[in-house]
C-alpha cells in the first residue's frame, strides 16, 4: 500500500505470521495454543521422591515431612515449586528479586532450604499453588514448640500478589514480621518485585516488639534528641550472673573480691539497651537475623 506508515507495514506481517502459525500447527484454533505466565527455561522434572522426605495428598493439601536426612537442596526447591511456570516457581528458582530500581540476590530461596524436622504445607486450588506454610525447624536459642508456625506465604491470583510473613518465636508468642511481593510475569526475566512501601517500617517494628512486648509501639523520634531511659537498679548478683555467662573473670567484678563490686562497660548495654536502641532501630542496616532464617534484605539504611 502506497504511503503506509512503518508501523503498519510491520504490525501486518507480524499478524500475517502468527496466523498462518496458528493454521498449520493448531489448524486455526486458538483454544488449541498453550499458555504459560511466563517465559523462563524449560521447568526441570522433579523427583517424585526424596531423601528424608514424607509426601502425602489430602484434598487440596500437598504436606511434606523432612526428617533427620536433609534432601539436596536444589532437588527440594524443585519439589516445592513443581513443574508449571506461576508465582511459586518463580519465587523458588528467580535467581534476582527486583527492589526498587535495584536488582538484588533472590534471598527468599534461604528461607525455604529444608531443615530437619521441619513440616512444609503447599496448598492449591486445581493447580495453582495458594499458600505456602512452614513447621517447625527454628534455630534460634532454646527450646521451642514442635508445631511452630515458622513461615507463612499466600497468594493473591487477582492482584497478583505475594504476603509473606516470617515469625519469630519469642517465650511461646509469635512475633511477625510481614513482607509482601509483587508477582509480575510480563517480566520473566525478574517476575518477582518487593512492595518497597512501608517496608523499613515494619521491620523496624517487628525489632521493637520481639525485644520489648507485644504491646509496645516504637516512638518516632529525632536521632537527634537526648534520651533518657528509666531509672535502673544494678545488684551485684545480676553483675556476676553477667559475668559469668560472658566469661568475664576480673576479681572487680566478683562480690567475693569486693566491698563495692564494680560492673564491666558491657554491662551497660544490657542495663540500657531499651533507650539505645532507639536511635539504633532508626538507623538500623537492612541486614537482620530472624531465629531460623537468616536474611539479606538490603544495604540501604532505614530512614
Amino acid at each position: 500500500m502506497k504511503d503506509e506508515p512503518v508501523k503498519d507495514l510491520l504490525d501486518n506481517i507480524n499478524k500475517a505470521l502468527i496466523q498462518r502459525l496458528l493454521e498449520r500447527k493448531y489448524g486455526g484454533d486458538m483454544s488449541a495454543v498453550p499458555t504459560i505466565d511466563y517465559l523462563a527455561v524449560q521447568c526441570k522434572a522433579f523427583p517424585k521422591s526424596l531423601p528424608g522426605v514424607t509426601r502425602t495428598e489430602g484434598g487440596n493439601l500437598v504436606t511434606f515431612k523432612v526428617g533427620s536426612t536433609l534432601p539436596e537442596t536444589e532437588s527440594w526447591f524443585r519439589t516445592l515449586a513443581g513443574s508449571e511456570l506461576n508465582w511459586l516457581f518463580a519465587l523458588i528458582s528467580s535467581p534476582t528479586v527486583v527492589q526498587d530500581t535495584s536488582y538484588v540476590d533472590n534471598a527468599l530461596r534461604r528461607i525455604l532450604v529444608p531443615r530437619a524436622g521441619q513440616k512444609v504445607v503447599v496448598k492449591y486450588a486445581g493447580s495453582l499453588p495458594l499458600s505456602v506454610t512452614v513447621h517447625g525447624a527454628a534455630r534460634s536459642y532454646g527450646e521451642h514448640i514442635p508445631a511452630f508456625k515458622a513461615l507463612n506465604i499466600v497468594f493473591n491470583p487477582e492482584t497478583k500478589l505475594i504476603d509473606l510473613t516470617l515469625f519469630e518465636e519469642r517465650q511461646d508468642v509469635a512475633v511477625p514480621l510481614s513482607l509482601q511481593f509483587q508477582y509480575c510475569p510480563s517480566q520473566g526475566f525478574a517476575p518477582i518485585h518487593e512492595i518497597a512501601s512501608g517496608r523499613n517500617e515494619r521491620i523496624k517494628q517487628f525489632y521493637w516488639k520481639l525485644w520489648f512486648g507485644d504491646d509496645e509501639v516504637l516512638p518516632n523520634i529525632d536521632i537527634h534528641e537526648n534520651f533518657v531511659g528509666p531509672d535502673a537498679t544494678i545488684n551485684s548478683s545480676d553483675v556476676e550472673q553477667f559475668c559469668a555467662v560472658a566469661g568475664n573473670l576480673g576479681e572487680s567484678f566478683k562480690v567475693a573480691r569486693n566491698d563495692n563490686v564494680q560492673a564491666p562497660m558491657d554491662f551497660a548495654i544490657v542495663t540500657y539497651w531499651k533507650v539505645m536502641s532507639i536511635p539504633f532501630l532508626h538507623t538500623l542496616p537492612l541486614i537482620f537475623f530472624v531465629g531460623h532464617h537468616e536474611i539479606y534484605l538490603s544495604s540501604s539504611y532505614c530512614q
